[in-house]
């Protein structure tokens, strides 16, 4: 099933949109840390590829059950689900970091692909301002020119059918043809999308679309996380 989540504004606490974590999660935590990130308050959104690459990727069920912990799907997650389905490309997922998952008994493969099967495609945050804020893994799926963020949501979940629902899959887990194209075209019908995916040698943005995942799993690369109310932005480094 192909789902999005809205959330309600956070009237006590912070939000915070984070890059491609792969495995790093003792980075995350120490981002966190440096944030005095708040358990009881604060919410942190993922734009996916929570696992492979990086040391800690089995730690993603501990994320998981975090109640202010949120993420989308990213490719690297739907290559795991396909692959413990029987669907998927073996070879290539160990080629792209997946190597740790075989090492596992088939019982903690399966928790691992159910958890990751429940998590949705689209998120959006309303914020106290009246703005909407949306993450996806890659790009918005929008199929049609004059598609919008609306348009994009209808798609995923398949409410406007089959075809345009696996177009819409494809987009946003693996499209990369807004940042080749340098397109800075804004998505309408929300005032900023968060995507990961493309690694970017900084946050970037284009149009309304901000690029945030600074290639934590590279030795040069870092975890960036963005406070999504001040637009804050915090990098962690690989080599802190």
């Amino acid at each position: 099933m192909y789902r999005t989540r809205s959330f309600p504004p956070n009237k006590e606490g912070r939000d915070f949109v984070v890059g491609d974590i792969h495995g790093h999660f003792k980075l995350l935590t120490a981002a966190l840390n440096k944030l005095d990130f708040n358990t009881e308050l604060d919410r942190i959104f993922s734009v996916g590829d929570l696992i492979d690459r990086g040391p800690d990727s089995i730690d993603i069920l501990n994320w998981l059950e975090k109640p202010w912990f949120h993420a989308v799907r990213g490719n690297h997650e739907q290559m795991l689900i396909d692959c413990i389905s029987g669907h998927g490309d073996i070879p290539r997922h160990i080629r792209n970091g997946g190597a740790w998952l075989y090492e596992l008994q088939p019982d903690i493969q399966q928790e691992l692909s159910k958890a990751l099967q429940a998590l949705p495609l689209i998120i959006e945050i309303n914020l106290s301002s009246d703005q909407t804020i949306g993450i996806v893994h890659a790009e918005a799926p929008v199929i049609r020119s004059n598609d919008g963020w609306q348009e994009a949501k209808d798609a995923i979940t398949g409410s406007s059918g089959e075809p345009h629902q696996r177009h819409a899959l494809r987009t946003a887990l693996y499209a990369r043809e807004k940042i080749e194209q340098q397109d800075h075209t804004s998505i309408k019908g929300i005032d900023r999308l968060y995507v990961g995916h493309s690694t970017v040698p900084s946050v970037i943005r284009l149009g309304n679309v901000v690029y945030i995942d600074t290639g934590c799993s590279f030795s040069d690369g870092a975890l960036s996380l963005v406070d999504i109310q001040t637009e804050t932005i915090i990098s962690i480094s690989m080599g802190q």
